[in-house]
């Protein structure tokens, strides 16, 4: 059983994610909008996965990642439309360029929860998608 939390406001986005996770397998997922219904949701029903996207209603996505995994040690992805913006906030994490083909994501998140290398293709950029973040270091 896997249980994914995504953490993004946009609809559309959330949507799309989660009707992924369920064809890579995920059998529950949680799709929060602000900061503190994530903590919440987090604490009453663990992730194995946390997907983080650009922003929230109130709060901040990467915020709540690390505050998260503080408590857990959890696999982030982010998925982004800005990547550069999401390097300088995250020296290390699973950073998959936006835009991107959904049919990259069973291998990034796949690297993401073995922590496995990825190994680099000419046709993306998946950044460091095996590591975990750095605030559990």
């Amino acid at each position: 059983m896997s249980h994914a939390l995504i953490i993004e406001k946009n609809m559309v986005i959330g949507s799309a994610l989660s009707k992924r996770l369920v064809d890579l397998g995920f059998d529950s997922f949680d799709h929060v909008w602000t900061e503190e219904d994530a903590l919440e949701i987090a604490s009453r029903h663990p992730p194995d996965l946390i997907l983080v996207g650009d922003s929230l209603e109130t709060g901040d996505t990467i915020e709540a990642a690390r505050k998260i995994c503080q408590k857990r040690d959890v696999p982030v992805l982010l998925v982004t439309a800005d990547s550069p913006r999401a390097r300088e906030r995250l020296s290390s994490g699973a950073v998959l360029d936006g835009p991107f083909a959904f049919s990259q994501m069973t291998e990034v998140i796949d690297m993401a929860l073995h922590k496995s290398r990825p190994r680099p293709r000419p046709d993306h950029t998946v950044g460091d998608a095996c590591q975990r973040p750095p605030w559990n270091a």
